[in-house]
């Protein structure tokens, strides 16, 4: 082989190499590898409304909704469902390089009249999680309210096919804060025995006309309040649930599938801005 033949081999065989690196970098730049941690903020929602006299701590303006989708998109940061987040570590998918989950509790009307129409707008996706008792409630108009009722099935089923919107578990009849009830926790004066069948039949019920009305088995639950007692966590595992989501005020740094079902979520008022709330919190 010639010195010049020679030559040219090498030049190419480098050439190669650097445009391979190059790959393996952007790669590596633009999508997360199952086998890294993954930092990934979860914003909690509750309604959003367009009456002063309405707003507080979980109802907030519809203008700072897309102020936050505006924020997120000017950062880089890409929503994903939390199904997508249990795919990576139990399948192997990718994920975007700044994964954000938003999440909406209770499955309220004004999610469908605002958020959506929002959602649309910027091509972003989000996680709500209704009251199953409510949904049904909702198909009887004595219990439509724009100012406080929750969303129909249909309604719920229509965001759920555009693609943006995934539907999660919240429970069926169990979002109730008093003395006696307290969301998914175990009431005072129950057995261990008493509370797991109530607490599986709940969640079943609510799983069961999900799957049924929606056409998905949810892959998550959420605790209404944040409630729980120290065995509802291995029941809601046995139950086949995949993710748990909480209301703890922290950061997520997920490196397992173990870490999946202590999912904290930043409650979003309108007391900080969105950035406030990721950058600043992050740094505690």
């Amino acid at each position: 082989m010639s010195i010049k033949l020679k030559t040219l081999t090498a030049l190419i065989l480098i050439a190669a190499v650097i445009m391979m690196s190059a790959c393996t970098e952007t790669t590596r730049r633009t999508e997360t590898n199952v086998s890294e941690s993954i930092k990934i903020p979860v914003i909690m929602y509750h309604g959003l409304t367009e009456s002063e006299k309405l707003r507080n701590t979980y109802m907030i303006p519809p203008s700072l909704f897309e102020n936050d989708l505006k924020y997120l998109q000017e950062q880089g940061y890409t929503t994903i469902f939390v199904s997508e987040l249990v795919d990576h570590f139990k399948k192997g998918k990718k994920l975007p390089e700044k994964p954000v989950i938003l999440s909406f509790d209770d499955g309220y009307l004004n999610n469908y009249t605002y958020a959506f129409p929002l959602l649309k707008k910027y091509k972003s996706k989000a996680v709500i999680s209704p009251i199953g008792l409510a949904a049904d409630q909702a198909e009887d108009e004595k219990y439509r309210s724009p100012k406080w009722s929750q969303c129909k099935w249909g309604e719920l089923r229509e965001m759920y096919y555009s693609g943006l919107v995934e539907i999660e578990n919240h429970t069926y009849s169990l979002h109730k804060n008093d003395s006696y009830v307290q969301g998914a926790a175990k009431r005072a004066d129950e057995s261990d025995e008493d509370y797991e069948k109530r607490l599986r039949a709940d969640l079943k019920q609510s799983n069961d006309r999900i799957t049924k009305l929606i056409g998905r088995k949810p892959c998550a639950f959420v605790y209404p309040f944040g409630a729980k007692s120290k065995n509802t966590e291995s029941i809601v595992r046995s139950m086949g649930f995949s993710a748990i989501m909480d209301c703890e005020n922290k950061m997520n740094i997920i490196s397992s599938e173990e870490d999946l079902f202590h999912l904290h979520r930043f409650l979003r008022d309108d007391k900080k801005t969105l950035e406030e709330i990721i950058v600043i919190e992050n740094q505690n």
